[in-house]
């Protein structure tokens, strides 16, 4: 593929990758396999959570470029397991939608599904996805069985992720991707720190009748200041 020669003029690596896990409300995900595949050599990982450790089993570095899709996920789950992040990330999910911007909407929508649909690569299918994602929900334990299924589903992703982006760099430069994988990245980064809170004041905020009387105070201000309504009138009445 073309793309991969114009990517190793800047990069030594070329790592599609893929992660499973289980979403945790209010908190961190919980990584239960990761499956990757060096673009160029076809050299493939496919590892079970207890076979992670504590470092990623691929370069990471400045000379490596890291391709996913919606790398929010896959940076928290890296995160997660106190992995450093890429230094370069490709994330296709901005750069589909980029391109689908303006164009009629895959049926199968924006995500994996959607963009493959609609350059013509086959899928797993949506049915297969749902029920895969359902399991993966249900959480542990898993038997090998299940483990070899799931980690099947995972790397089937990784493989179409080379042949996708060489269809995404058609329409979008690759330093506007890696610019927008850096985002997702610190985005990641943001959401795996979560919220900071004043511990002595959330209490208080908690209470649903000091709530109310903070917001009766402040909203009245605010439509004075920014109009919200006025602004509302104006738009009913054109």
């Amino acid at each position: 593929m073309h793309v991969i020669a114009d990517l190793e003029k800047r990069f030594e690596e070329v790592w599609a990758g893929d992660t499973e896990f289980i979403p945790e409300l209010g908190g961190r995900p919980d990584m239960l396999c990761y499956c990757a595949t060096e673009l160029r050599t076809g050299q493939s990982i496919r590892l079970w959570e207890d076979r992670l450790g504590d470092r990623p089993p691929h370069r990471f570095d400045d000379g490596a470029a890291f391709i996913c899709f919606t790398a929010m996920a896959e940076c928290g789950c890296f995160l997660s397991r106190g992995w450093p992040l890429p230094k370069n990330v490709i994330d296709l999910s901005p750069m589909f939608r980029c391109y689908i911007n303006g164009r009629e909407p895959p049926a199968a929508g924006k995500g994996l599904i959607g963009a493959l649909n609609h350059f013509g690569f086959d899928t797993v299918g949506e049915k297969y996805k749902d029920d895969m994602r359902k399991r993966i929900l249900e959480g542990r334990p898993f038997s090998q069985e299940e483990r070899a299924k799931i980690l099947d589903y995972c790397f089937s992703d990784v493989i179409q992720l080379g042949p996708l982006l060489e269809k995404l760099l058609a329409h979008v430069d690759l330093d506007r991707g890696l610019h927008w994988g850096e985002f997702a990245a610190v985005s990641a980064v943001m959401e795996h720190n979560g919220v900071p809170l004043n511990l002595d004041v959330i209490r208080d905020l908690q209470d649903k009748h000091a709530w109310a009387f903070i917001r009766d105070a402040l909203v009245p201000k605010i439509n004075e200041q920014y109009g919200p309504r006025q602004n509302r009138r104006v738009a009913l009445e054109r």
